[in-house]
């Protein structure tokens, strides 16, 4: 199964590690640091789990900017985006989340 994963923060890589186990995963991230990290089993974030199997199991994951692409063949999409909370406003911020499902529904309707 293709599996893309939308954000990797804690949420997200911590899906897309588990789920690279047993599924090709692409994890998708607009940081370009954090997917040449990713890329190169290195963990961007600072968790134990996610460091041991990014160094020690056969992950079947990769990394990348595109989205477009990483959407267009995924069977399914995770949406870990982040939804920054204001409490001044009492408001989340969800346009990553929005941008997202737009951007998968425009390309793979399917997902």
């Amino acid at each position: 199964m293709n599996i893309a994963v939308a954000g990797t923060g804690y949420v997200g890589l911590s899906i897309a590690t588990l789920l690279s186990q047993h599924h090709h995963v692409t994890a998708v991230d607009i940081v370009p640091e954090k997917v040449e990290q990713i890329n190169h089993k290195k963990s961007p974030i600072q968790d134990d789990y996610i460091e041991r199997y990014l160094a020690e199991k056969d992950l079947d994951l990769t990394a990348t900017l595109d989205g477009e692409a990483a959407y267009r063949d995924a069977d399914f999409v995770v949406i870990a985006a982040p939804t920054n909370y204001d409490s001044r406003k009492n408001f989340f911020d969800t346009s990553a989340v929005e941008a997202v499902i737009q951007l998968v529904m425009k390309v793979n309707p399917e997902a």
